[in-house]
């Protein structure tokens, strides 16, 4: 005969007093779960309230923080996200990096250029360098009449890779020249940003305050701000706009500061007062065993180093890219799976003047 509680129909074992019981226990432990998850989130919110509040004492109060909120401006005004630079510095600050980024153009006019006679039974030189926070490589085109700049085989909207370009046109060594259009941040690459000339052939519009960088007919590099019809009458046959200038007829452009873009992979081109024509390609944002990338100065001191009587920027960031002996040779820093970006055109070696002569767009 079994004698049924109606006070615990479930049989439970009766509490003694004081002593909660196994549902109140459950109840407890879930209150105070719930207190410390609310703990533990106002805690890290906290955190994180004084972090950045530290940061910002620190960027903006301390000499050293500042020089880093700085880099870091910098480095982002020349990328397409430049809008963010706006959310680290004064707008003093602000005003004086737009003013650096976009420095007046020098004419370079027809240097007195006179391209010597090649020594070397390779008609390309390669070098690797490297410096604080970057490395890479130089490259040296001793005859600048076996260079030309080599107009994309453009599919819709997407450029070509520089691997492709070099196979289909026979080239031995080459560069990324131009920027793109790049709204979406997709890297499509297939319309250029400036001028684009390529064999007397105008494929894109100017952009303004952006300096020409173009090879005339005799292999002589000139840079400035032209027109059409002076690019015609100065024998310019190939050009194409980017910026900024780095060495003007010897003399340095970036004589205060580290040039205003902060650090980056880069790409420039010179040319010495013998016409030996100078490719510069630095690794960053820590690709290759580099660090966040080199200065404008930087690379301005390495083309100095290597006799540059002008020199310009091209195209960086993910875009840079050295091409020679049949593959890529630096480190890219783009997200494409096969390690490199399309690009609207290159700076391109031939093996032989016949050869770049035969060279059409």
């Amino acid at each position: 005969m079994q004698i049924v509680d109606s006070h615990n129909p479930n049989h439970e074992r009766p509490t003694p007093r004081g002593r909660l019981s196994r549902v109140e226990r459950r109840k407890a432990r879930r209150k105070r779960g719930r207190r410390r998850l609310i703990r533990w989130t106002l805690g890290t919110i906290g955190s994180g309230v004084v972090l950045v509040l530290a940061l910002i004492v620190i960027g903006f109060a301390t000499p050293g923080g500042t020089r880093i909120r700085m880099l870091l401006a910098e480095t982002v005004l020349s990328t397409r996200h430049y809008y963010l630079a706006k959310y680290m510095t004064t707008p003093a600050e602000y005003k004086e990096l737009l003013k650096e980024l976009n420095s007046p153009v020098v004419n370079t006019g027809v240097p007195a250029v006179k391209v010597a006679a090649a020594t070397t039974t390779s008609p390309v030189q390669i070098h690797a360098i490297s410096g604080q926070g970057w490395n890479g490589y130089v490259v040296l085109i001793h005859n600048p009449r076996l260079i030309r700049l080599v107009h994309a085989n453009v599919q819709g909207s997407m450029g070509e890779y520089i691997t492709d370009m070099a196979k289909r046109v026979g080239a031995i060594a080459g560069v990324n020249a131009s920027g793109f259009e790049d709204p979406n941040g997709e890297g499509w690459g297939g319309v250029a940003v400036g001028l684009e000339l390529v064999g007397g052939q105008e494929f894109s519009e100017w952009k303004p305050s952006w300096p020409v960088v173009g090879f005339t007919q005799s292999g002589v590099m000139v840079m400035g701000d032209y027109t059409l019809t002076e690019l015609q009458a100065m024998g310019v046959r190939d050009a194409m706009q980017f910026h900024p200038e780095l060495v003007v007829n010897g003399q340095p452009q970036i004589t205060e500061g580290d040039g205003g873009w902060g650090q980056d992979p880069r790409t420039a081109i010179g040319q010495t007062k013998n016409g030996t024509v100078i490719f510069v390609v630095a690794n960053g944002r820590f690709h290759g065993g580099a660090g966040l990338g080199a200065s404008q100065r930087q690379i301005m001191d390495v083309m100095l180093q290597y006799g540059a009587y002008n020199a310009c920027a091209l195209d960086g960031g993910s875009s840079s890219v050295l091409y020679a002996d049949g593959r890529i040779l630096n480190s890219p820093s783009t997200l494409d799976p096969n390690g490199q970006r399309h690009l609207p055109d290159a700076w391109m070696v031939f093996p032989t003047v016949e050869a770049a002569d035969q060279y059409t767009p």
